[in-house]
């Protein structure tokens, strides 16, 4: 559990009390304060400003009436001098938890507020379901309870193989983005897996972006964008195999995509000897992996869980429930689409006023 250090200073205010001294906690005048139950909480009153102003917790506002609370609490020096303070180590009381507290001045009246105690978080962010947590959950919004069979757990295995791929349809999935760089030859025009294995990426599934890199100063590479063009575009190219730089690139997107570049690489943008020195580097959507075993975990961030979980719920109903099946897919489309939008890059936009201009009349 956290250790958490407060500075407190006092000084005049205006609260629910009225005007006169009050706390000030890092420097907000008496705030609502939240206390974990697990947590130690240092009150640092060794500031002037807190002589013969001792912080203490109570269970009533204002101790009033009187019920202070000392449960792992423990004062130290003399406020207004060097190394004072107040501390508090929030225990719970089983099956009920810390009573909420206040915090006061055991001189004067009206100087502290609440201080809520908590709850203690799992402080962890880890959750990653493994499969066959994703099939019972899918199966039990379908309405389909009691033990899976085996022929069950296969076809919703096989469901989500299949939403998967659909989703490759869906659009760019930011987490599923990544940077391919791949060594310019000269004279090549087609760049594979097949021909490279060891830098041309397996997982390929459609290019973004691409730009050339002239890597040839290390502390100075030089990018320059390339154009992406069809089909059409590089099949009325008349000679493919001109040699130059490149400045544009064409995806064949079959089973095993392939990438074109026009021009192919000359040899003053090629190397042999030093790989690195000119390459074909582009941005590339990739595969969502399969599913696999009942064990793994999915191929997905977070943001997608829910979705991920209506879609298979939707999907396996068309099976078993198809009297749900149309409450599973508007279920699934929503979830979907709030996990599309927060899967996008916030950029700045910049709106320019649209002037007129008077025709000489």
């Amino acid at each position: 559990m956290a250790t958490i250090t407060y500075t407190v200073t006092v000084a005049t205010g205006t609260t629910q009390y009225g005007t006169g001294n009050r706390y000030y906690i890092n420097g907000e005048l008496a705030p609502v304060l939240y206390l974990q139950e697990g947590n130690t909480y240092i009150f640092d009153q060794s500031d002037n400003t807190n002589d013969t102003h001792q912080l203490a917790f109570s269970t009533n506002p204002n101790n009033s009436p009187t019920a202070s609370y000392t449960t792992g609490v423990t004062s130290t020096g003399t406020p207004g001098t060097s190394g004072a303070k107040t501390t508090i180590v929030v225990a719970p009381v089983k099956r009920t938890g810390a009573p909420v507290l206040f915090y006061y001045c055991t001189v004067h009246a009206g100087m502290g507020n609440a201080a809520q105690t908590i709850p203690p978080t799992s402080e962890t962010t880890e959750y990653n379901p493994q499969i066959d947590d994703i099939i019972e959950e899918a199966f039990e919004r379908t309405g389909v309870m009691g033990t899976r069979t085996g022929y069950q757990l296969r076809s919703a295995r096989r469901s989500l193989n299949i939403m998967f791929q659909e989703w490759g349809n869906r659009g760019v999935h930011l987490w599923k983005v990544k940077l391919a760089k791949i060594p310019l030859v000269e004279g090549q025009a087609e760049y594979n897996f097949a021909a490279d294995s060891t830098n041309f990426p397996q997982d390929i599934d459609s290019v973004l972006e691409a730009y050339y890199r002239n890597n040839s100063t290390t502390t100075a590479p030089v990018d320059v964008s390339l154009t992406k063009i069809d089909r059409s575009a590089y099949s009325a190219t008349p000679n493919k195999l001109t040699k130059g730089t490149p400045s544009q690139y064409y995806v064949e997107r079959k089973l095993n995509p392939s990438v074109f570049l026009y021009a192919t690489p000359s040899s003053s943008v090629s190397s042999t000897t030093t790989p690195t020195s000119f390459q074909f580097c582009f941005y590339y959507l990739s595969k969502i992996q399969d599913v696999g075993a009942y064990n793994n975990t999915s191929d997905v961030v977070n943001r997608f869980y829910p979705c991920m979980m209506s879609g298979l719920a939707y999907y396996l109903s068309l099976k078993y429930s198809p009297d749900m099946s149309q409450e599973l897919e508007r279920r699934y489309e929503s979830e979907l689409l709030r996990a599309l939008d927060a899967d996008n890059q916030g950029t700045s936009t910049f709106i320019s006023p649209q002037t007129f201009y008077g025709d000489g009349v």
